[in-house]
């Protein structure tokens, strides 16, 4: 339900230039952070013994996600990448 708001995000800041190259960072971090989460879910599982502590660090990181969208990100808009000059330093 959530993961066309996070494409629609990259797209719009990104803009239509960079879309490609920043869309392929973020599933590349996405991806890691998978593998990431797997491995520290079966190692907390193994220390415990329950799923307590694994639900409670993914919920941990849910809410901080939602804290840092709501007070961090702010308003969501396209960047002008000629009037920041970065479309002549290979971004964009």
């Amino acid at each position: 339900m959530a993961a066309s708001n996070t494409w629609a995000i990259t797209q719009t800041i990104s803009g239509s230039r960079a879309a490609g190259q920043w869309t392929g960072i973020q599933n590349f971090f996405g991806n890691m952070a998978g593998v990431a989460a797997a491995w520290l879910t079966g190692v907390v599982l193994q220390k415990t013994g329950g799923f307590f502590w694994p639900f409670a660090i993914v919920a941990f990181f849910g809410l901080l996600g939602a804290f840092v969208y709501v007070f961090i990100v702010g308003r969501v808009e396209p960047v002008d990448w000629d009037s920041e000059g970065l479309a002549h330093n290979g971004i964009g």
